[in-house]
């Protein structure tokens, strides 16, 4: 695993973690490698068990299901403004201004890479306390690959998210455009569905590995940088405000780490350091 599926954390959030030699601070895997050091881990926590039947319900309420070729454990929809407000009264934050009408069930939007890590840091830290979850374990975005492969993409080769983007033909509702009608959130003018920004996350239906709005309503942030520059981090998805080739299961969005929008959230995942190796091709 290397610094462009790490992707970058500040020196604050991995102090929080409570790591007190860190070496390289870029480096999320060397991070979790010394929390465990520090609490003398010996052995790999169990991951939860969880099925597209039985889902695994975290303390906050956030359901996650396995995905094809890996250990993760993926949310099966964005964070939504209920799951996020919650965040930010405990941590005493202002809640993002959403710009457009939403409701508490959509999901957030206008948060960046930075802070939407924070929100994982943070629930990595609450589950530990309440004992749900292993020292080795923690919550982050998806890895690039991990998202092809809960969208139902089979093995991608390319190196970096840029060489992957539109490469694998078709969309996740078929092969052909536009995409039928109800079958997620997108741009007006295709007149598929009757929402004028964000929907409900689970507005439209799941796909055949269960998970919701993976295709429209938000751009989702993921672990890694977009190209070997390191100054964009990896969207996938799409959103309500789109149309056209960006919608392929294989298309790839880039923002840099402190971008926010009305058209970007975020999914995370329930990982742990030996499913961090996993992510190499």
């Amino acid at each position: 695993m290397d610094d462009a599926v790490l992707g970058y954390l500040t020196d604050e959030d991995l102090l929080n973690l409570g790591i007190k030699r860190i070496g390289d601070r870029r480096r999320l895997l060397a991070a979790f490698a010394q929390v465990g050091k520090d609490q003398g881990l010996a052995l790999a926590s169990a991951m939860p068990k969880a099925s597209m039947a039985t889902p695994h319900v975290n303390s906050v309420g956030l359901s996650f299901l396995p995905i094809p070729r890996f250990k993760t454990l993926v949310c099966g929809y964005p964070v939504r403004v209920q799951d996020y407000r919650l965040y930010c009264i405990e941590k005493g934050l202002p809640f993002p201004d959403q710009k457009n009408p939403t409701d508490s069930t959509h999901p957030v939007v206008n948060v960046s890479w930075h802070e939407g890590i924070d929100y994982c840091l943070w629930l990595t830290a609450k589950e530990r306390e309440m004992d749900r979850m292993g020292n080795d374990q923690f919550y982050r975005f998806l890895t690039d690959l991990e998202w092809s492969s809960a969208v139902g993409l089979p093995n991608e080769s390319e190196e970096t998210p840029a060489e992957r983007s539109k490469q694998k033909p078709g969309y996740p509702w078929g092969p052909g455009y536009p995409p039928r009608k109800g079958f997620g959130n997108y741009h007006q003018s295709l007149k598929v569905d009757d929402f004028e920004f964000t929907s409900p996350v689970d507005a439209f239906p799941p796909n055949e590995h269960g998970f919701y709005d993976l295709s429209g309503n938000v751009w989702e942030w993921t672990m890694d940088n977009y190209n070997t520059s390191r100054a964009y981090h990896t969207l996938r998805g799409g959103a309500w405000d789109f149309y056209g080739s960006g919608l392929m299961s294989s298309a790839r969005n880039a923002n840099d780490p402190n971008g926010r929008g009305t058209s970007i959230g975020f999914r995370i995942a329930f990982a742990a350091q030996d499913t961090l190796n996993q992510t190499k091709k």
